[in-house]
């Protein structure tokens, strides 16, 4: 039974990518925020302001928002991943201590 509760070597490296892409993220997130402040002062509010922002607000808030989303799934795909390597280890370390028992 020991045998077969073996963390894969790799598994802790499958997910440590994803915490790559969560700072990749918020570095993007962080960006965009700042274009959407400069944009905010930016486009003025006379008729040419008024439809400039009519066209780009909605579409830079939707991005803001899509962005938001996917940084917290990877943040939850990071946090379940390192729980995963977490109780294969545990797992793995008190399937030793048994069969030492034995």
């Amino acid at each position: 039974m020991a045998e077969e509760l073996r963390v894969l070597s790799g598994l802790k490296n499958k997910f440590a990518h994803y915490e790559d892409y969560e700072r990749c993220l918020a570095e993007l997130n962080r960006s965009i925020l700042e274009i959407n402040r400069i944009n905010k002062l930016s486009g003025g509010q006379d008729p040419i302001g008024k439809t400039y922002h009519e066209q780009v607000d909605k579409p830079t808030e939707n991005l803001t928002q899509t962005v938001a989303y996917i940084r917290k799934r990877l943040g939850s795909v990071v946090e379940g991943g390192n729980e995963t390597v977490n109780t294969m280890n545990n797992a793995n370390e008190e399937s030793g201590q048994v069969v030492e028992t034995f």
